[in-house]
C-alpha cells in the first residue's frame, strides 16, 4: 500500500468533479470529493458503500 499525496493535479481533478456534481445538482461531502480526486488521478479502484460516488464520472468501482 502506498501513501498518495495531494498535488496540483489532484486539485484540478477536485475542481472538475465538484463543478460537474454542482451542474448535476448532486453535491456530496467535501472529503469524499478529495477521495474521488485521488482515485481518478491515480487510476485506483474505489471500494465504497456510499452510493453518492456513483454520481462521479471516471471512477472505477
Amino acid at each position: 500500500m502506498a501513501i498518495r499525496s495531494i498535488d496540483s493535479e489532484t486539485t484540478q481533478q477536485y475542481g472538475l468533479i465538484k463543478a460537474t456534481l454542482k451542474k448535476k445538482g448532486r453535491p456530496i461531502p467535501e472529503n469524499d470529493i478529495w477521495i474521488a480526486s485521488l482515485t481518478v488521478q491515480y487510476k485506483l479502484k474505489l471500494v465504497m458503500r456510499n452510493k453518492h460516488f456513483n454520481y462521479i464520472d471516471g471512477l472505477v468501482r
